[in-house]
């Protein structure tokens, strides 16, 4: 190969291979929460396809422009082991969702807690929606960002009442409600206290004197969008903390983030359910894609040193939301 030839394909292989890293793994040049690498990485499904995609692409054309044969060829592969590497990411996080048998047809443990979180899109699935998750999968907490206060309390009645009911609304807009309910077997809680950066109605309710409740905080972080990435970066860091920091806590809810971004990177001591039961790559937004092109970006964190994860599932779209709901199964650990 000449020293041009040579020069060719130097300057085709190293951007690729940079851009290929800000793509797949963004985290290895702390880009994983910019703007930008922090959603192509989200999507970790669809950038797998479109990088096979790719690969055949560049092959094709490597074979009809001869002159530029070799510098293709290395682009191609370049983009081919960046597409394993990022599907062998996707394999390891766990590609399967427990089946949740139906609360009516399943025994469950001693001191077993159901959590339910469903981001239910401005009030899109509506209470008797809500209510029959909640009743067909016998869940005892239920996080419900984007839900008006009234269809939380009604869903609460519909699933026959026997709830703590919780809601927190920092604006006039319904983006910013959350709903919570408890259910009155876990004990009595006590006013909720909100994120103290504002966030979009994540806040935290903990037993009162006296109760032995695991402390709850429904999430709803802000969106990454480019005039909130730092918000967003807070919200989350906000919420991972409050399991760290809280003795047998339990944090559900919508993240909009997923394992790649650096808030939960590393949730020790707390366990993400998902993870812990191999369902982790599974997408749970939007919920009109397959599972494998969307984002899991709706979790359940549990403080490892008090709950075992029994099982996590993403359940099918209700409703009119853009979120499948997530259920987690955790039982007191030992």
């Amino acid at each position: 190969m000449t020293p041009r030839g040579w020069a060719w394909l130097a300057g085709s292989t190293v951007p690729a291979a940079l851009l290929a890293v800000v793509v797949v793994w963004p985290q290895g040049l702390g880009l994983a929460g910019v703007y930008g690498p922090a959603q192509l990485v989200a999507l970790r499904g669809l950038t797998v396809v479109a990088g096979g995609c790719a690969v055949v692409g560049v092959a094709v054309l490597a074979l009809l422009i001869r002159r530029a044969r070799w510098p293709l060829a290395a682009v191609a592969g370049v983009v081919a082991v960046a597409t394993v590497f990022s599907a062998g990411v996707l394999w390891s996080r766990g590609v399967w969702t427990d089946r949740v048998e139906p609360a009516a047809s399943s025994a469950s443990g001693e001191g077993e807690v159901r959590v339910l979180a469903f981001n239910t899109l401005y009030d899109g699935a509506g209470p008797s929606v809500v209510a029959d998750l909640v009743t067909a999968y016998g869940a005892d907490v239920v996080v419900l960002p984007e839900t008006s206060a009234a269809t939380t309390s009604r869903a609460a009645e519909l699933a026959g009442g026997a709830f703590q009911v919780f809601h927190h609304q920092v604006d006039a807009g319904i983006t910013s409600a959350t709903g919570l309910l408890v259910a009155s077997s876990l004990g009595t809680y006590g006013e909720p206290q909100p994120d103290p950066s504002g966030g979009l109605g994540s806040f935290t309710v903990r037993p009162v004197a006296g109760g032995d409740g695991p402390p709850i905080t429904a999430v709803h972080a802000w969106p990454p969008t480019g005039d909130a990435m730092a918000r967003w970066r807070d919200d989350t860091v906000w919420a991972v903390r409050r399991c760290k920091g809280g003795e047998g806590a339990i944090v559900a809810g919508d993240f909009n983030a997923t394992l790649d971004h650096p808030a939960l990177r590393s949730p020790e001591p707390c366990a993400d359910a998902a993870a812990e039961r191999d369902a982790a790559a599974v997408g749970t937004w939007p919920a009109g894609w397959p599972w494998w092109a969307g984002a899991p970006i709706d979790h359940v964190l549990a403080d490892a040193r008090a709950w075992e994860v029994v099982s996590f599932s993403v359940l099918g779209a209700a409703g009119g939301s853009d979120h499948r709901p997530v259920l987690a199964v955790l039982r007191p650990a030992g």
